[in-house]
């Protein structure tokens, strides 16, 4: 059992290494890609991450039964899903409000393990739920929050990212992680080019910088991390990737205060604040519990 934890903690800390990856990635892209439509963004993003991760595992990927491949393929599609309607939602609704409601994955993920599984997900979820939704709410909404075509496709966004996750959990267990990231990355960008050339036009010329922003989305800002949260579901739950994942937007307002010079406020620093406290009952609150169990058992 010890062995377990500890694994599981390993699990939580890549998940966290992800989340820092995100939110570090929307600071360095963030004024990198004018002139590149959102569609044909996603696409050469998924291009460069299913070249980067198969140069590294294609010969793992190759040896997979071909369930697993499709099984990767299709979690992928699922996943560049959320990408495709979040892009789309992004034209008709704020960055703020999109944010928010594609965050509310954190509590769709743990009600549909409780729903499938019948098991309670215990008190301590229930209220890290609570505090990271009030985090997240606090870091991204900023004025009122309207309901309209963005919003309604943001929580279709919400919903694939919610399904993602949940396939991760399924399909990763007794699969190579790194070649299923492979077979993710295939079916997200075979998804993705369809999109871009059924709704875009090419892109006649790129700058240098929205080069450089693609290559580093897609290969650090998603082939790695790709790769890190599929090994990562291998030994963690689905409830704890939800509620880990959810510190990306604390990381992004830290590091954008750090190195571009955002303010920091009371409303970033209390929404952290809550967000933190949610994450750290979802992992210290079982380890006390058992602590005094042990206490409690020994002579």
């Amino acid at each position: 059992m010890e062995a377990k934890r500890r694994q599981m903690i390993i699990g939580d800390l890549a998940v966290l290494l992800v989340a820092l990856i995100w939110g570090a990635t929307n600071v360095v892209i963030r004024d990198a890609l004018d002139g590149i439509t959102p569609f044909w963004f996603c696409a050469l993003r998924f291009i460069i991450a299913w070249g980067a991760v198969m140069l590294i595992f294609g010969k793992r990927a190759m040896a997979m039964e071909r369930r697993a491949k499709a099984a990767g393929t299709f979690t992928g599609m699922v996943f560049i899903c959320a990408y495709l309607a979040g892009a789309v939602g992004l034209l008709y609704t704020t960055a703020g409000n999109q944010s928010f409601i594609i965050s509310m994955s954190v509590v769709f993920v743990p009600l549909s393990v409780w729903l499938f599984t019948r098991k309670f997900p215990g008190w301590h979820v229930v209220t890290a739920v609570a505090l990271c939704t009030a985090g997240m709410a606090g870091l991204v909404l900023d004025g009122n929050l309207s309901v309209n075509i963005g919003d309604l496709l943001s929580a279709g966004a919400m919903l694939f990212v919610t399904a993602y996750i949940l396939l991760v959990q399924k399909f990763v267990d007794g699969a190579d992680p790194c070649g299923l990231a492979c077979w993710q990355a295939f079916g997200g960008m075979i998804l993705a080019v369809a999109a871009a050339l059924a709704f875009e036009p090419i892109p006649a010329h790129l700058s240098g910088a929205a080069w450089a922003a693609i290559v580093y989305a897609g290969t650090i800002g998603f082939a790695l991390t790709l790769v890190l949260q599929t090994t990562a579901q291998k030994y963690t739950t689905s409830t704890h990737v939800a509620i880990l994942l959810s510190t990306s937007g604390i990381f992004g307002s830290a590091i954008g205060v750090i190195f571009i010079g955002e303010p920091m406020t009371w409303r970033i620093f209390i929404a952290s604040a809550l967000i933190l406290a949610g994450v750290l009952s979802v992992e210290v609150i079982p380890a006390v519990r058992k602590q005094n169990q042990q206490k409690r058992q020994q002579p």
